[in-house]
């Protein structure tokens, strides 16, 4: 199965012209559909839409929608770079993407400074920037840092302020895709997926569009909040069970932080599991425990692991070849092999670069620290380097929030953790409560919502704060997230040496 994204989608247009591909829904929250012959339609119309205002890159800045997935679709067949921008993002991380793509083109449900609105794409506007309207210095911005041959620019969430944008070729989506058809094609009883993350997330992307398409199944695509997702960490499980009994979907692509809720809505409604068939989670590490409990109650929940740099996956957990514990054995597509000090290097399919910065190798370095069993299994055992992945997957470094912290004298102490959980936690010695809640609130006003701190530990006793530090006063990272999930299991016990403030 080596068939492209899009030859799939013409070959189903073709052979099925009235099965449905996708399910959406309007302005109005009323369903609709598209089958494979009218979204073959809308690609090659907004394609020529875009060839004829002579788009050099397009951002897609909108909610999941089928508009969304048509732009995405439109913009790969007239091979125009195209840009998925997380709504979560900052203003200011916003303008780095526009500014470091030289994005002309805008696909927009809520509008941008500096596009002008120059036509619509179904529930979406088109926008254009004013002044990429002189052709040379349009020319002159546009292709200043995107690697020739991209086709997809996947910025991640940005362990730092500035996220970083991993240029993709149709090449190595192609493979990435083919290599999860294949392994999805071996299930039988797969025909409808329900779309959870949002489509600017790569995983989700490939996953909920273009595995699809290649397998001519029926993808559902509703907005962040129809599913009970709004933003990059607020749920409303209710939703997100009300959606599953609409649509009873055959598979799902989970983060942790959600895997955990659809446990808790199927402990209360049993029923939920009933259509699910396959439920790949990523993006952080899950604990076997977890997995038990999913599998417990009738949730085929399965493994994976990846990085924006490798097309998104890399390996994957299925019911065919199951190693609950790891991420699953190595894909078609990819090769792996582990460094000397235990770091996993990665080949095939793998992007082409950065943003101005072509890769050095083809191998390239994840920064995370594992092995792979005799049996091919891959095992991921953290980061190499300092840097948080929450439960929703986000990566983060807590160097970035400590530093931007530095303004607040209440905060001078703050150290930041959350490793694999629903939210950041900040460690903080004082016994002032109200300035430390005061100085947090100001301090999330100026982060991107994944990064903000939704609850802090007052360390009482310079002493027991000092314990979490290195001599040269640097924190022991491992250690506190180990103290603070001690403290936080039993806050009676501890209620003399800390307090705990939620935001």
């Amino acid at each position: 199965m080596s068939e492209s994204i899009l030859s799939a989608l013409f070959s189903h247009a073709s052979q099925r012209p009235d099965a449905i591909a996708f399910i959406g829904q309007n302005a109005l929250g009323e369903p609709e559909t598209l089958t494979f012959q009218q979204l073959s339609e809308q690609v090659l119309h907004y394609a020529d839409v875009f060839s004829e205002l002579q788009s050099r890159c397009i951002a897609i800045y909108a909610e999941n929608s089928l508009s969304w997935l048509i732009a995405d679709l439109a913009a790969m067949y007239a091979q125009i770079p195209c840009v998925p921008l997380p709504k979560f993002f900052s203003p200011a991380q916003i303008e780095h993407v526009l500014s470091q793509t030289g994005t002309d083109t805008l696909i927009y449900d809520q509008p941008l400074q500096g596009f002008e609105p120059c036509g619509e794409l179904q529930e979406c506007a088109i926008g254009r920037r004013a002044e990429f309207n002189n052709e040379s210095e349009h020319s002159h911005c546009v292709h200043g840092g995107i690697l020739p041959g991209t086709v997809k620019i996947t910025f991640t969430s940005g362990s730092t302020g500035q996220p970083k944008g991993v240029c993709l070729s149709q090449q190595s989506l192609d493979q990435v895709t083919s290599s999860l058809a294949q392994a999805m094609a071996k299930q039988s009883g797969l025909e409808k997926h329900l779309v959870m993350l949002p489509l600017s997330t790569l995983l989700e992307n490939i996953t909920g569009v273009y595995v699809p398409l290649v397998l001519g199944l029926t993808s559902v695509v509703l907005n962040g909040a129809s599913v009970g997702l709004q933003g990059s960490s607020q749920f409303s499980p209710e939703q997100f069970a009300g959606a599953l009994m609409k649509y009873q979907p055959h598979s799902l692509v989970l983060t942790p932080a959600l895997l955990h809720a659809l446990i808790a809505v199927t402990r209360h409604v049993p029923q939920l599991a009933g259509s699910l068939q396959f439920i790949a989670v990523g993006g952080a590490r899950v604990t076997p425990q977890t997995l038990v409990e999913a599998h417990r109650l009738g949730l085929p929940v399965y493994e994976g692991y990846g990085l924006s740099e490798c097309g998104s996956v890399v390996s994957l957990n299925t019911p065919d070849a199951n190693h609950p514990g790891t991420a699953g054995k190595i894909l078609p597509h990819a090769e792996v092999r582990i460094t000397d000090d235990g770091e996993i290097l990665v080949r095939g399919a793998v992007a082409l670069g950065y943003i101005n910065q072509p890769l050095a190798s083809e191998w390239v370095a994840t920064g995370d620290l594992g092995h792979v069993d005799e049996r091919g299994f891959l095992s991921v055992q953290g980061r190499k380097k300092n840097q948080i992945i929450t439960g929703f997957g986000r990566n983060i470094s807590p160097e970035w929030i400590e530093s931007e912290s530095q303004q607040w004298d209440a905060l001078r102490s703050l150290i930041v953790v959350g490793e694999a959980k629903d939210r950041l936690m900040g460690v903080v010695l004082s016994q002032d409560v109200e300035k430390v809640t005061a100085a947090i609130a100001a301090l999330n006003c100026q982060l991107p919502d994944y990064a903000h701190i939704c609850q802090v530990i007052l360390v009482l006793s310079p002493q027991e704060y000092r314990a979490l530090l290195t001599a040269n006063g640097r924190p022991k990272r491992h250690l506190v997230e180990e103290q603070v999930d001690l403290w936080c299991g039993n806050i009676a016990s501890f209620q003399n040496m800390i307090k705990r403030i939620d935001i």
